[in-house]
């Protein structure tokens, strides 16, 4: 199997490195993704409502504290907001709205990388295939020799990198799509939990309850 792996690399030439270097870069980035969004919290609605728990308890304190225990980029940001927990909504939503932008670009580091494997894939590909080519062509040029076969089998080594291109670029496609989507999903929760914990904040400073199971006191065990 490597021996048939070093054959075809040899066959393609040093354009076939060059796309074998492109897709470890890209393999490395899509890990490095997969990594970041499987250590982010999972358990949304459990957090907030330990959070709400604690403001309800008015231990602002303990629910910071919580944050701080929790991994991912979420407890981050509710924690940015927790700890100006006694100024006025706008203030806190403003606070909120901060940490969101300054964690956005975390969400998206890297995935350009992906994005420019997918594009640039397909071309270096092609380039090669067409230097395959023209070599094939200066074979026969200098063998005298451009029976059907020859001319085929210098063609079909030459189109090795660009079906390798395409794969390479295809996967990077299948990625930057599934990447993007995660990215557009776990931004709209995040809002959405840092706009809950606005207005649990903002009720809470108030003195009136709200309707959510989010903002139940803890029951007392007996």
């Amino acid at each position: 199997m490597f021996n048939g792996f070093l054959g075809m690399m040899r066959q393609g030439g040093w354009d076939m490195w060059l796309l074998l270097a492109i897709s470890v870069i890209g393999l490395a980035v899509v890990l490095e993704r997969l990594w970041f969004f499987m250590s982010q919290h999972g358990d949304t609605k459990g957090l907030l409502k330990t959070l709400g728990q604690k403001i309800a308890a008015d231990d602002l304190n303990g629910a910071i504290a919580y944050c701080k225990q929790q991994s991912g980029m979420l407890p981050r940001i509710l924690e940015f907001g927790l700890k100006r927990g006694e100024k006025n909504r706008a203030d806190i939503t403003d606070a909120l709205s901060i940490a969101l932008m300054e964690h956005l670009n975390a969400l998206e580091r890297n995935l350009g990388v992906i994005g420019t494997i997918a594009v640039i894939a397909p071309f270096v590909g092609l380039f090669g295939t067409v230097l395959g080519i023209i070599r094939a062509f200066q074979d026969i040029a200098l063998k005298g020799n451009s029976t059907p076969a020859v001319v085929a089998a210098g063609v079909s080594e030459a189109l090795i990198t660009t079906a390798t291109g395409l794969i390479i670029a295809v996967v990077a496609v299948v990625f930057f799509n599934y990447f993007k989507s995660r990215i557009k999903t776990y931004n709209q929760e995040m809002i959405v939990a840092a706009n809950q914990l606005a207005e649990m904040l903002h009720f809470h400073n108030t003195g009136a309850p709200i309707p959510t199971d989010l903002y139940q006191p803890a029951k007392a065990t007996k």
